[in-house]
């Protein structure tokens, strides 16, 4: 259970960064933690609109009121469905959903849901991201911070296929193209003060999340990340997380 290793608290709001996986790490925690009550995965960015699952249902307004009575109501009908609730704004095309406000779940009865899931950034698949000028978007009243990154880029030539806005990484970190991503290298990308966390606040924990460790050879290297990324110098962490949401394991270091 990913849930059991992330160790978040009940009723609680996340927000998710980076990339390598982020959008089906989401998803894998919305599977487990709607029993016995409703989750709520939303965006203050966009998103692709989910696959056709047994209990999630989407709900997409430009009326944030709306969507508050909605989902409320959703949560409070009786009965033993535990719906995963998507709340998005209107759709942009037809493939996607635009975000809500950061200040969305200011104005829910939290208590009503298990969790409430906000990706925050975009990375279009790439496993190591670097923020531009208003990324990311972060709800407000977070209680959790999630930094995520696919261990596949280590080792690999830094270019444009490694990190997701390459022009921006290599002038904001010196970056030489073609030199191998070395695992203290991406760790201190990852939680850079300038990187995905920037806007963190004091009070929110951050849990960072190794995406893509599918085999048992590679978990040494996800020790070392994990110790990189636990004694980074500019924010707490006090647990990693890591493992395969393809394959379903998981651990974590601290």
């Amino acid at each position: 259970m990913f849930l059991q290793q992330f160790a978040f608290e009940k009723s609680t709001l996340v927000n998710f960064v980076g990339g390598g996986g982020k959008t089906a790490l989401i998803h894998r925690l919305l599977q487990e933690c709607a029993p016995p009550q409703p989750a709520i995965y939303t965006t203050t960015t966009r998103i692709h609109p989910p696959l056709p699952r047994d209990g999630i249902a989407i709900l997409a307004s430009d009326n944030p009121g709306y969507l508050e009575i909605a989902a409320e109501s959703i949560a409070r009908q009786p009965g033993e469905n535990a719906w995963k609730l998507v709340i998005t704004a209107s759709s942009l095309s037809p493939g996607l959903l635009r975000g809500v406000g950061p200040d969305f779940a200011d104005h829910l009865d939290r208590t009503l849901f298990s969790m409430i899931l906000n990706e925050a950034d975009g990375a279009r698949s790439v496993s190591l991201k670097v923020p531009r000028e208003g990324e990311p978007v972060l709800m407000e009243g977070a209680q959790y911070l999630v930094p995520v990154i696919g261990i596949d880029c280590l080792g690999k030539p830094l270019g444009p296929e490694v990190i997701f806005r390459w022009n921006i990484a290599e002038s904001r970190f010196s970056l030489v193209r073609g030199r191998p991503l070395t695992a203290e290298l991406a760790a201190s990308i990852l939680m850079n003060p300038a990187g995905v966390c920037k806007d963190w606040q004091p009070g929110t924990k951050i849990v960072p999340y190794i995406n893509k460790v599918d085999e048992d050879t590679q978990e040494a290297l996800a020790g070392s990340l994990a110790s990189y990324v636990l004694h980074n110098g500019h924010f707490p962490v006090e647990r990693v997380v890591y493992g395969s949401v393809l394959t379903g394991r998981v651990a974590y270091a601290e």
